[in-house]
């Protein structure tokens, strides 16, 4: 690949960029050691950016036998983007600073999607009240990124296929351009929370894992240095749609069988219900106090951590296809790291020491040494937070610094 010289500085202006924004406060001889750049041309960039008002002097380092050297780090509150996390039980809106934090948040249920356009007009109803709750001006804002449960066509901004919502062919990106003058990112929510985990989570220190997303559904995405793999049609990382029963449960996908069918939090509530029905004891009903369409996957958890058998062997058939299925992508992909999200993680150790013990269990022999797992820290906001990263990465790397 050949590099023009205005490719080669805007790559020079977004590696500074970045190891400022990680690593800051920081010195401009730290910097040009590190990225392998001359001190004068780390000079001319830091002073754009400062100019720009995206970095600052904060004072002055410690001396190694000269002069004491003046450190810059992130002004973060320069620049804002917005993410959006479309879920299925909630879709969560938030604006972020360059560092992360979310300094406005808007939350909705997500109710009735059987009619796209209905849907849409109400989210972006939501958008403009944050927008406006925030007192932020236009210039301040980068750009929007939604995250969005399904199968992309990330380009024109579409929704192929999304089973949890029955969309099929749904234009979303032309809808929110008429109505926020900004650039707009659309990603598949599993990937959009693990650009945030790269940037602001657990993957902060590593470029090859896997976040999987353990909800309502079950989905994942998978970076690889620092990038998606998406695959040849976009569809990477659909662990939630992997038959484990051939005969199993139907799945909204269509199939039968899936791990998502199985072993997901709406999966695990289905069971607990269709057992209630049945006749079988569990204190999940009194939990409930009758009412089985309260039954949630966490009052199942809640119910097997008191001892209860039915909620007990419910919880555990999940557990198990669930490690079953991490091996399986451990014995394919050898990760680093898998990062665990989503509300079955809020089980705790009835949930995470099992999965890991079925994981270990089930992958290959010497398959998957290197591997760590960890749960994720980023909490509900997880995947609007990841949604805005998606924003903050193509400013990093394009420079559309306003």
């Amino acid at each position: 690949m050949r590099y023009d010289k205005y490719s080669i500085a805007q790559m020079n202006k977004s590696q500074v960029f970045d190891l400022i924004r990680r690593s800051g406060p920081i010195s401009r001889t730290e910097i040009a050691h590190t990225v392998g750049l001359s001190i004068p041309t780390v000079m001319k960039i830091t002073e754009e950016l400062t100019r720009k008002n995206l970095l600052c002097e904060i004072g002055k380092g410690e001396s190694r036998g000269g002069r004491q050297p003046e450190l810059l780090e992130l002004n973060s509150d320069s620049r804002f983007c917005i993410g959006i996390g479309i879920g299925r039980s909630r879709t969560y809106s938030v604006i972020i600073n360059l560092g992360g934090q979310v300094v406005c948040r808007e939350i909705i249920e997500t109710g009735d999607t059987s009619s796209p356009e209905i849907w849409l007009d109400r989210l972006m109803v939501t958008i403009k009240q944050l927008i406006e709750k925030s007192g932020l001006s236009e210039n301040q804002i980068l750009g929007m990124g939604i995250g969005m449960p399904g199968i992309l066509d990330t380009d024109r901004g579409t929704v192929l296929f999304s089973p949890d919502f029955h969309w099929e062919n749904v234009d979303i990106i032309s809808s929110f351009k008429q109505n926020f003058a900004m650039d707009i990112t659309l990603e598949n929510a599993n990937r959009a929370l693990a650009m945030g985990e790269y940037f602001f989570g657990a993957g902060v220190n590593s470029k090859n894992f896997l976040v999987i997303n353990l909800g309502h559904g079950i989905g994942s995405a998978i970076v690889r240095e620092g990038e998606f793999y998406r695959g040849s049609s976009g569809s990477s990382g659909e662990i939630g749609h992997i038959i484990l029963e051939r005969n199993g449960p139907r799945c909204n996908c269509g199939n039968k069988g899936c791990l998502e069918a199985i072993a997901s939090g709406n999966a695990i509530a289905r069971d607990a219900k269709i057992a209630i029905l049945e006749g079988k004891k569990t204190s999940i009903k009194e939990m409930v106090k009758g009412d089985i369409n309260k039954v949630e996957a966490k009052t199942v958890f809640e119910a097997a951590k008191h001892g209860d058998p039915l909620a007990n062997v419910i919880t555990e058939r999940a557990i198990q296809y669930i490690g079953i299925g991490l091996a399986n992508y451990v014995n394919i992909l050898d990760p680093d790291l898998i990062i665990l999200a989503g509300g079955l993680t809020n089980a705790g150790d009835i949930f995470f020491k099992r999965v890991q013990e079925v994981l270990r269990e089930s992958q290959m022999k010497f398959a998957g040494r290197q591997v760590r797992v960890v749960v994720s820290q980023m909490g509900e906001n997880g995947t609007a937070v990841g949604s805005a990263s998606m924003v903050l990465k193509k400013f990093i790397k394009y420079g559309n610094q306003k």
